[in-house]
């Protein structure tokens, strides 16, 4: 790097180039990429110790020289610390960096190397810093280990040590940032900041609901580390909400030495403790986390009068608040931002390949854009050091084992993709389990709720098995009701004709039925699906139906055939394949069709009139595409079959002998 022509003078021409850049910088942190979340974390401890940190991430202007911008900068800050990380030292190998800790050390400047939580035991040091003193942090952020910092960076040991006690202790988030990992939530991150993140913050509650695994812890953690970096709060608090005990158990652990340090031995004078100091106290956050029930919500809304000093963030499936909640819908992530998510989590860490996008693109689909799932298979790639394709081929061929592996370590989330739901599940009542396991065998698209009120009676015989299992009385199938306890509990998304389910929820909730019930499962949902398909599906005036029915027929009839089950299977793919036709989808009407005639042949013999109609129907398919040599014999045996066995003036004899009069 060319050294500066005015040396220790700023250069007015790069002062765009630095946000914030017209007071002198305590300290510079030099670190590997790959240690960002921890460094951030780092940084932002130093931060409320009062001192003035250069971060590249916090102050470097995107699209600008980094190189011009670092020279400038390092001629007025008056400390490096050299930050040391699992993923080892930063890039040493590129002259400029070098040049730049070099003139601290031409300065006479202190540089500090500073090892890390997850550095390893033996660490190589350049030649230029081993004759300076480390601070030793590879046990954890502790107090002592910060003041050893803090006193390197000032020349001064910390003045106050109850001060710098609280300073550090300012949070329980259970986790760290994952920093530019973090995808797709710009527009609702904003909405928070803007009404928690203000100059002052509004002592406001904001809820957060959406289906388990959607992001909602994810999304109140990161906004709770950027609320700490940016100074909006002194304090952040985690609590566990899941049930009311565990709320006031959670809220009790807070009075602890760690966190409060207030009086109180018992967990009820704990808890009064942490409520008086709520109370008497402002500029907190306080992350009420997984309040998933009626139960639940009902305790959170209770304490929140407690609460009004400060501002509150629910995270939970449930979605029933009352109107002092601010409550936020939390979807999925956008298939770019799915792809991304997965290309940089696994970057380092996986067999790259040329085609890793496309690859990432497909994976990312086939997980529906859920965060969790996304994780889970990121973090399984991570650890298994496998390629994106062999991941695939593995959900391919092996998706329930998949779909159970979990490492709490890596994917920082208590349960794996495979039981995340089991808990809602397991409080749902009778009707509205039966709808959610019956749409289990549907596709994901929209689900028609018109195709459950018609069909209610055959549900009420997927209710009678519910109730055996759950060892219940048994009740009638309630459509009104399960829509909306599972609306409640964001298990579907409601739409104006009908519900959506996602697709790995469809797939974990199939994979958790008894085997011994499952074909019966499957049967009661193929008749729901059949009773809703309208016959004359030539007819245009039943196209609406079928346009929304289309991708459950064509499921759940492959589904059940591949299950072996010949009715009513046979008369959904007939109906289908005639819709098909008639809208121009000659290949996928032929494919129906003739599957169809394959059945009924089997089940009925050759000659049986069912055959004949599956027989005249193929033969007009294949009439209508040009292949009038195919279609003829495929008449000529539909009108003998007809002739045989109805007679020669039968309807059905006499139109397939005008439609062979036209070929």
């Amino acid at each position: 790097m060319a050294k500066s022509k005015r040396k220790g003078k700023h250069n007015p021409a790069l002062k765009d180039l630095i946000a914030g850049a017209e007071e002198p910088f305590d300290v510079f942190l030099s670190h590997n990429s790959k240690n960002k979340p921890i460094v951030k974390e780092l940084a932002t401890e130093l931060k409320r110790r009062g001192l003035k940190v250069w971060l590249d991430e916090w102050e470097l202007v995107p699209g600008r020289p980094w190189q011009e911008a670092i020279e400038e900068i390092i001629q007025t800050t008056r400390t490096a610390a050299v930050l040391i990380g699992k993923d080892g030292m930063g890039p040493w190998e590129i002259p400029e960096m070098r040049a730049c800790l070099s003139e601290f050390i031409n300065r006479k400047l202190p540089v500090i190397p500073v090892l890390l939580p997850g550095a390893p035991d033996e660490i190589e040091l350049p030649l230029f810093l081993r004759l300076f003193t480390w601070v030793d942090l590879r046990k954890g952020f502790t107090k002592d280990g910060f003041d050893r910092l803090e006193w390197g960076i000032t020349g001064k040991r910390p003045k106050d040590e109850q001060e710098a006690k609280l300073l550090l202790q300012i949070h329980n988030l259970p986790y760290r940032s994952i920093g530019g990992i973090f995808k797709g939530r710009d527009k609702i991150l904003a909405r928070l900041k803007e009404h928690l993140g203000g100059d002052k913050p509004m002592a406001i509650t904001q809820g957060i609901h959406g289906l388990g695994g959607i992001g909602k812890t994810r999304l109140a953690v990161e906004f709770g580390w950027w609320a700490l970096e940016n100074k909006k709060y002194d304090r952040v608090f985690f609590v566990n909400s899941e049930t009311p005990e565990k709320l006031r158990d959670s809220l009790a652990s807070l009075a602890g030495e760690e966190i409060l340090g207030l009086p109180g031995q018992k967990e009820d004078e704990q808890y009064k403790s942490v409520c008086k100091w709520l109370m008497g106290n402002s500029r907190w956050l306080m992350i009420l986390d997984n309040a998933d029930t009626e139960a639940a919500a009902c305790a959170v809304e209770d304490l929140l009068t407690s609460l009004a000093n400060g501002s509150v963030i629910i995270t939970s499936r449930y979605s029933h608040w009352s109107g002092s909640v601010k409550a936020r819908q939390l979807d999925l992530l956008e298939p770019q931002q799915a792809k991304q998510f997965l290309l940089e989590r696994t970057a380092g860490h996986r067999v790259e390949s040329g085609s890793d996008e496309d690859t990432a693109e497909k994976l990312a689909k086939e997980l529906g854009y859920l965060p969790l799932a996304l994780e889970q298979s990121a973090a399984y790639i991570a650890k298994n050091k496998c390629s994106l394709a062999e991941y695939i081929e593995e959900w391919e061929n092996k998706r329930q084992d998949v779909l159970k592996w979990y490492d709490e370590r890596t994917m920082k989330y208590p349960v794996s993709v495979a039981v995340t739901w089991q808990r809602t599940f397991e409080r749902l009542g009778p009707s509205a389990r039966t709808l959610l396991r019956l749409a289990a065998f549907l596709a994901p698209e929209m689900i028609p709720s018109d195709m459950f009120r018609e069909g209610t009676e055959i549900a009420n015989k997927a209710a009678g098995l519910q109730c055996e299992e759950m060892k219940v009385k048994k009740v009638k199938f309630e459509l009104k009701e399960a829509l909306s306890e599972l609306a409640a509990y964001s298990m579907i998304t409601r739409q104006q004709k009908g519900f959506t389910v996602h697709r790995i929820v469809q797939q974990v909730l199939q994979s958790r039925i008894p085997e011994s019930d499952r074909q019966s499962w499957l049967e009661i949902a193929l008749k729901i699906v059949n009773n809703y398909a309208p016959s004359g599906s030539d007819d245009v005036g039943t196209w609406p139906v079928w346009d929304d029915l289309r991708p459950h027929a064509e499921l759940i009839a492959q589904t059940a055939d591949l299950a072996k089950i010949t009715e009513p299977t046979d008369r959904l793919m007939s109906v289908l394949g005639t819709y098909l036709h008639y809208k121009g989808l000659y290949e996928k009407a032929e494919y129906w069709k003739s599957r169809a005639l394959k059945i009924d042949e089997k089940s009925f013999g050759p000659d049986h009139p069912k055959v004949a109609v599956d027989l005249n129907n193929l033969a007009q398919l294949l009439a209508d595409t040009n292949r009038l040599e195919q279609a003829e014999p495929l008449m000529r045996r539909a009108l003998k079959i007809f002739e045989d066995s109805l007679g020669r003036d039968h309807p059905n004899t006499r139109t397939v002998r005008n439609n062979l009069k036209r070929l």
